[in-house]
């Protein structure tokens, strides 16, 4: 009980206005096209991975957040879909290119749970951008592969619509997104803002 209430304090902090650190930096990848909406991760689909190529990044960077961005145009009046989710990170030998429907090897060996929270009703709502704090930072070097974000849910209704579709393109360059209910997806990707520092040169 003590661990569910928990998960809902963090999700309301980070559904409100969670801080950034003073200085800290974002990268948003893919950037959106501002006509797709995708379902995944608060409609369809139980476990999704989205690879980012190593040269989507310009830099090592610390993960502190992950920022999903509400798509007005396909959900403006949409909900978080109630289920549990969990957030992983890896690097990957994985890219854009070779990822495949084997979701099991594509996680890289340093796989971590980074976040979890559960919805328990129909009241999460978003605008702009839902801000999930890592419950520990992340560090991604590009010069040692590709980083692999996955989500998971314990169950998905499919609503249709009436969820958040979040912002997305289907021309995302060294992205591919992979679910469990579309198989693998190349050049179809949620953006997401990856919140932290940035390190300096690869080889740091």
């Amino acid at each position: 009980m003590r661990a569910f209430l928990l998960a809902l304090s963090v999700l309301a902090l980070s559904a409100a206005a969670y801080a950034q650190r003073p200085g800290s930096d974002e990268v948003v990848i893919p950037h959106a096209d501002g006509r797709s909406g995708l379902c995944e991760p608060f409609d369809c689909s139980t476990r999704i991975q989205q690879v980012f190529d190593a040269s989507t990044f310009p830099s090592m960077i610390r993960i502190d957040a992950l920022d999903l961005f509400n798509d007005f145009q396909q959900s403006a009046e949409g909900f978080v879909e109630p289920a549990h989710y969990q957030f992983f990170l890896s690097t990957t030998p994985a890219s854009s290119t070779t990822v495949t429907a084997d979701m099991d090897g594509n996680v890289g060996p340093n796989n971590r749970l980074v976040a979890e929270f559960t919805v328990a009703d129909f009241n999460l709502f978003f605008t702009g951008a839902l801000r999930i704090p890592l419950t520990a930072p992340f560090v991604h070097n590009p010069r040692h592969g590709n980083l692999l974000l996955e989500i998971r849910k314990d169950h998905t209704a499919n609503f249709g619509d009436g969820t958040i579709y979040v912002d997305g393109t289907t021309n995302a360059v060294g992205v591919t997104l992979v679910t469990d209910q579309f198989g693998v997806q190349p050049s179809l990707g949620m953006s997401v803002g990856f919140v932290g520092q940035f390190l300096g040169p690869f080889d740091r």
